[in-house]
């Protein structure tokens, strides 16, 4: 008995070694902090993005004839939220699987030895399919999110107008929580990151404002 929990640690036997071993290669490569990083930053990427959108969508709409400008809308948001997720897992499983190589590469050379299958070795490779799982799906569920009332328009369930303030709503709101989670992880004040976080949305939507007025955009 005292064998088995020796060899699990804190991971529980029953879960079958999997945890335990994902979350010793994480600890083993500061895999944790790395894939932390990326929650937050993608996520706050994401939804900008959307943010950038939605505000395009709703200053540009003629409300005269919005369904064809809203489909486009709806189909640039979605198509973008997929290609954030591919670009993102992508872009950071190449970006990590070669700082990881590396990191293995100096190890071994200045250990005088091979240590391309070692349990670092191995441990890099895990981390940088984690690393990228995080760093895609993070902005496309953060985009995925305030979409969703989108997707109420073309059933009649909400008005298009209503559908691009309850998004920008939605948006607000994830933003702050990145705020205060990136609070919470500095261990400072988690009311002010909340507040600086929600403050670039607001410049952002702001400027988009500016912007449709000055080109004459605006629907």
């Amino acid at each position: 008995m005292a064998d088995t929990e020796d060899t699990n640690g804190p991971y529980p036997a029953h879960e079958g070694g999997f945890i335990h071993r994902l979350m010793r290669a994480l600890e083993l490569t500061q895999g944790v902090e790395i894939a932390r990083r990326y929650l937050a930053m993608n996520a706050f990427d994401g939804a900008l993005t959307m943010l950038g959108l939605i505000l395009g969508g709703l200053l540009t709409i003629n409300p005269l004839n919005p369904q064809p400008g809203f489909s486009a809308i709806l189909l640039a948001a979605f198509g973008t939220s997929i290609a954030m997720a591919i670009s993102g897992f992508s872009g950071s499983y190449l970006a990590e699987s070669a700082e990881q190589d590396r990191a293995v590469e100096d190890l071994g050379r200045a250990m005088l030895t091979d240590m391309s299958d070692s349990m670092y070795a191995k441990a890099g490779k895990t981390t940088s399919v984690v690393v990228a799982l995080v760093d895609g799906a993070s902005p496309a569920i953060a985009a995925f999110l305030i979409i969703i009332p989108l997707f109420f328009v073309p059933t009649g369930i909400l008005e298009y107008h209503f559908a691009f303030y309850m998004s920008i709503g939605i948006c607000m709101t994830l933003l702050f929580a990145l705020g205060l989670f990136l609070g919470a992880v500095s261990k400072k004040n988690m009311w002010s990151y909340g507040a600086k976080t929600l403050f670039a949305g607001i410049v952002t939507a702001i400027l988009m404002v500016v912007i449709s007025w000055l080109t004459g955009a605006a629907g």
